[in-house]
């Protein structure tokens, strides 16, 4: 079993977080209960909405390290926009 990266990992973190705001938002939009139904409804969609930030935030740090950053910087995808950027 290959281990991940440290980009892999931060990618995986911001697809988490795009879940969970897309799900917070399909809760939100498909709330029609109410009274205490709907305050857990709410609650649960505040607390979607703090873990994907959690997971931005973790994987922004992630991509700061400099095994991540080193990563970046010589993959074919950086290496191609340097060049459209140089001309």
């Amino acid at each position: 079993m290959r281990m991940r990266t440290l980009h892999e990992l931060a990618e995986t973190y911001e697809r988490w977080a795009e879940d969970a705001e897309a799900l917070a938002n399909r809760i939100m939009v498909l709330s029609s209960q109410s009274g205490q139904a709907q305050v857990r409804q709410q609650e649960s969609v505040g607390r979607l909405l703090q873990e994907a930030e959690r997971l931005r935030l973790h994987a922004a740090r992630l991509r700061q390290t400099p095994d991540c950053q080193n990563l970046a910087s010589s993959s074919p995808a950086s290496s191609s926009k340097d060049e459209a950027t140089r001309h």
